[in-house]
């Protein structure tokens, strides 16, 4: 198996979103699946165990902040990245509190949210031995 720095789950309704995020990660050495709506975002992440997710908040059916509680039942230890086309200080705040490790606003910086993610996975990495033997 060819090493990786970590396996990333994109939840978004835009599929441009999700092919620009997508070509921008797996081009950094990231292993990238994707779902357009948040049941299926659900049902890849109990999956595939991805070691982030990039989740936007607003999405027809089950609402990113939805999403979100589930991921918290269901795996609690995966980071989540929450995004959002709205900037939106409170909806912000209630993420945070509802166990999101971040939150970035649309249109975002790549580089941005690559630090977030870097972030995400050092923060779920400690302690963890990274490469196999």
């Amino acid at each position: 198996m060819d090493e990786f720095f970590g396996r990333i789950l994109v939840i978004d309704d835009d599929p441009d979103l999700v092919e620009v995020v997508g070509e921008y990660f797996l081009g950094a050495g990231y292993e990238v699946v994707a779902a357009n709506r948040g049941v299926d975002g659900l049902m890849l992440a109990e999956q595939k165990r991805p070691d982030v997710v990039l989740l936007d908040i607003r999405m027809a059916g089950m609402t990113g902040v939805q999403v979100l509680q589930q991921l918290r039942l269901r795996l609690p230890e995966l980071p989540v990245v929450m995004i959002s086309g709205a900037v939106d200080v409170q909806l912000a705040r209630s993420c945070l509190a509802r166990g999101a490790f971040d939150y970035v606003s649309k249109p975002f910086d790549l580089n941005h949210v690559h630090r977030c993610v870097a972030a995400a996975l050092a923060h779920r990495g400690q302690g963890r031995v990274t490469s196999a033997s």
